[in-house]
């Protein structure tokens, strides 16, 4: 029956979030065996093992990984649902894991971020930053916060923004060359190129000609804040995000080089796991995002 079914997929998510059957059963005052016959009967109905067991712990198969995603964004929505029904004013309560690039950081993303921790204080903020595209069901993630091309997959997405940059260079770097007036005298400077991104930058004139123009240079980082140090110390042109060198070019520590001429800004993406439940915390951290950015 469907009831049981549901009982048993959370006695599954409280299995995952307890890593084995004694800290579930401990958790929801059911007897250890009772916990192994909720998940034996799940089992049997897919087909296949949802755990790997040993005497330690307990670890997830790749059909566990896929049922927990959308078992536990259920149980998130049922909570929510009843907090809901019985004080429609009630404050949003659980957590939520983001992982976004570090490029995110001090930018409108963060505001809004910020913003929706101001609006529900008692939702648990896990924010990880990292340069490498994280499997979100892998390593448990609501939401991804992405720039740069999007890869075919299963995963839901949505645009949020496009990220303004800026061609920079320090001072110094600069007076030791000759007085750059067009792109095309950019092809023989060595640039700090940014892992993972296409070896050229696409630069848009007043009147909205593009122009590409491919990477010099042997630099190659992973990292924003990394390029940005670089540029700063005089070895190579750099186009990060405006956000991040905004001070240094207040403070004169870096130039704008041709000023005329743009960056093509980069595409930031919200991506999610998709499912038959959305994760109501997600849709609403998404919607301060939204909001932050219009």
């Amino acid at each position: 029956m469907l009831i049981d079914r549901l009982k048993s997929l959370g006695i599954f998510v409280e299995c995952v979030r307890q890593s084995s059957f004694r800290g579930a059963a401990r958790a929801l005052d059911m007897t250890p065996s009772a916990v192994g016959y909720h998940i034996k009967q799940l089992e049997a109905e897919l087909g296949q093992p949802l755990f790997y067991r040993s005497t330690r712990k307990l670890g997830l198969t790749d059909a566990g990984e896929r049922l927990f995603a959308s078992a536990e964004a259920m149980l998130g929505l049922a909570e929510t649902g009843l907090r809901q029904a019985a004080d429609p004013d009630a404050a949003l309560q659980g957590r939520l894991r983001i992982t976004l690039t570090s490029a995110m950081a001090q930018s409108p993303l963060a505001v809004g971020i910020a913003q929706f921790h101001r609006d529900h204080p008692q939702v648990a903020l896990d924010l990880h930053y990292s340069d490498t595209w994280e499997d979100l069901i892998v390593g448990r993630f609501d939401l991804a916060l992405r720039s740069g091309g999007m890869e075919d997959s299963g995963l839901k997405c949505r645009k949020l923004w496009d990220m303004p940059r800026v061609l920079v260079a320090s001072p110094s770097m600069l007076n030791e060359r000759a007085p750059l007036h067009r792109p095309e005298q950019l092809c023989d400077i060595p640039w700090i190129r940014f892992a993972k991104m296409a070896g050229h930058r696409v630069l848009v004139g007043p009147d909205g000609d593009e122009v590409h123009i491919p990477q010099a240079g042997n630099i190659t980082v992973n990292n924003i804040e990394a390029m940005a140090d670089f540029a700063r110390v005089g070895i190579a042109l750099a186009s990060p995000p405006t956000h991040v060198v905004a001070h240094d070019l207040a403070a004169g520590r870096l130039v704008e080089v041709l000023p005329e001429w743009q960056v093509a800004p980069i595409p930031v993406y919200a991506v999610w796991p998709g499912g038959a439940v959305e994760n109501p915390l997600t849709q609403r951290v998404l919607q301060a995002l939204v909001a932050q950015l219009s």
